[in-house]
């Protein structure tokens, strides 16, 4: 299970170095919509480990929210109303085919 949690954190910090490397790049809809998909990226990878490391501690989370909640509980984030705002952000990115909502949460 280490080889996993440690793959998952490499992951998970490379997908965070090319989201940073993304949000300096001038708005453009392709650097826009690359932004959109690290940032999806991220929340994909950043639940799972949160998910694979509660399970070492005895705890199962089966989806986003019950993994930011349990990682909350545990203190291993803060800020809960950020991390509710990271959830509606990455349900909002699922309609980025919208361009309003696209322009929105690259902004946000």
């Amino acid at each position: 299970m280490k080889g996993r949690i440690n793959e998952l954190k490499d992951h998970f910090q490379n997908i965070l170095e090319k989201w940073k490397e993304a949000l300096k790049m001038p708005e453009t809809e392709i650097n826009r919509d690359a932004t959109i998909l690290r940032f999806e990226l991220a929340f994909e990878v950043g639940w799972k480990l949160i998910q694979v490391l509660a399970r070492e501690e005895g705890y199962e989370v089966n989806s986003p929210r019950q993994a930011f909640q349990q990682a909350f509980v545990m203190n291993w984030v803060t800020e809960e109303v950020i991390w509710v705002d990271i959830l509606k952000a990455r349900n909002t990115a699922t309609h980025v085919y919208r361009e309003k909502y696209a322009k929105a949460l690259y902004r946000d």
